[in-house]
């Protein structure tokens, strides 16, 4: 690990859920996958890394929580929620599902520190070893503390003050100069105040990390393009001939597939699965299926299986 950034023009914030929040709006539909990608009315004002407080989807999986926005494409409004999994949920996404992003305080760090400490040990020796042994425990998330001058009036200092006062978690958001963003959720555990003669304020303050840190990379690093292989089998056979369709994804999780079977039937619309039931053909001819995906709610363009050679009794 060689390459380095300078920490210059690094930017830290504090989630202020007391202020108006800085953007609200509608999501419009959302996929059945792991991670679950949404469609928004209104992306403008979202960004990567941003912590998004979701209610209303009917989902369970979703509602009333605050999830990291990843993979945001402002073109067609789309982005994952990182560490969702909506794979189990059977109802229909409702009309009423909105986002709200909360405003964030500055706290315009002069310096920080992320303490990550080990997982406990925990001894299991008995007199029956022959030599030690133990157990891995739980890993403690660790702290993120930050150096900052202080100005009582100021009012981003204001609000980490009642960060500190009602204990509440908050997010925190570290924005790199290169533009990946750390996500943590936190409680602010103290603040500190110092002075002297020929010296600023100075404040130190210390925050309980409560959960995963996410690192969202830079909008400029493309994720890998997503893809599918259709293929059918048998290829041949005697008529009535029953197919199966085996469907086969890289680089992401689609959230519908519509099947086209070439013979004139019903396409099959299958939701959440890439599982296609058998498909029956059964006149003699030659017939070549096609699978339109749904990813991240964007159609995909068809992709056609193989032929199929079904001949007459």
């Amino acid at each position: 690990m060689k390459k380095a950034i300078s920490a210059q023009n690094t930017k830290m914030y504090l989630e202020n859920p007391n202020a108006a929040p800085v953007a609200t709006g509608a999501v419009t539909d959302a996929s059945k996958s792991a991670p679950c990608y949404v469609t928004f009315d209104d992306a403008s004002k979202l960004k990567n890394g941003a912590p998004l407080y979701l209610t209303g989807t009917g989902w369970p999986s979703l509602d009333n929580q605050e999830w990291v926005l990843q993979n945001l494409d402002p073109d067609t409004g789309t982005g994952a929620l990182y560490g969702s999994d909506t794979t189990n949920e059977t109802a229909d996404f409702s009309s009423l599902a909105m986002f709200t992003v909360n405003a964030f305080a500055d706290v315009c760090a002069q310096s920080y520190q992320i303490n990550q400490n080990p997982a406990t040990s925990i001894d299991t020796t008995t007199l029956c070893d022959d030599e030690k042994t133990s157990l891995v425990g739980f890993r403690d998330p660790g702290t993120l503390s930050f150096d900052f001058f202080i100005d009582p009036t100021d009012p981003d200092y204001l609000a980490l003050l009642e960060a500190y006062d009602d204990g509440e978690e908050r997010m925190f958001e570290i924005i790199y100069r290169n533009g990946a963003v750390r996500t943590l959720p936190v409680i602010v555990q103290s603040i500190n105040e110092t002075g002297g003669v020929d010296q600023a304020v100075h404040g130190t303050a210390t925050l309980k990390i409560t959960g995963q840190p996410v690192l969202t990379q830079p909008t400029t690093t493309v994720p890998p393009a997503y893809g599918l292989t259709v293929s059918a089998a048998p290829s041949t056979g005697v008529a009535p001939l029953p197919v199966t369709l085996t469907l086969t994804e890289q680089n992401g999780t689609a959230s519908k597939f519509v099947i086209t079977w070439g013979d004139s039937t019903a396409d099959t619309t299958l939701t959440g699965t890439n599982a296609v039931p058998p498909h029956t053909y059964d006149a003699a001819g030659s017939y070549t299926p096609s699978v339109v995906a749904t990813v991240y709610g964007i159609t995909k363009p068809a992709v056609q299986g193989n032929a199929i050679e079904v001949t007459a009794a």
